[in-house]
């Protein structure tokens, strides 16, 4: 089920970088994957399914830790940045500001999962992710998706559920 919800967002990250990119100029995504709180074992599974979707989709992957990279010089060659199963506070308020510039400059956003357990104390981070969750409950029970429309890209991909 966890292979179906992650293939999931993927494909929804994958029509967000063409939707946010002009596709004649390089397209180049930044995967950040910083934790300050819980971490997830399917961040290296992660980092490397987006960097398959773009050998596969010809946009290129960097990804990091260092939060060091949110700086405006830095983010300028970015398309969009993925924060994959990021948690806790792991931007200072330069690094939140020049990040808030990117996005208000047309960059793109992907929040993957624990992106919503991020930045707490952070008003504008809270608005972009929608909402923020702190654990999942005991006793979460595992659901089904069931794929209706097969012929939509965004479902071909995937087992009926």
């Amino acid at each position: 089920m966890r292979k179906i919800l992650l293939l999931l967002s993927i494909t929804s990250i994958t029509l967000i970088f063409f939707q946010c990119s002009d596709p004649d100029e390089e397209t180049r995504v930044l995967v950040f994957s910083k934790t300050a709180g819980y971490r997830h074992e399917s961040i290296p599974a992660g980092i490397e399914m987006i960097k398959q979707l773009g050998l596969e989709n010809g946009f290129w992957v960097d990804n990091t830790e260092d939060a060091s990279v949110f700086d405006e010089n830095t983010l300028k060659k970015y398309s969009a940045v993925v924060f994959l199963n990021t948690s806790g506070n792991i931007l200072n308020h330069y690094q939140q500001a020049d990040f808030e510039r990117f996005i208000q400059a047309g960059g793109g956003f992907a929040g993957i999962h624990a992106a919503a357990d991020t930045e707490y104390d952070w008003e504008w981070y809270g608005k972009l992710v929608g909402a923020y969750f702190q654990s999942h409950p005991a006793g979460t029970p595992i659901a089904t998706v069931s794929i209706l429309d097969k012929n939509h890209s965004a479902s071909q991909a995937l087992p009926d559920k």
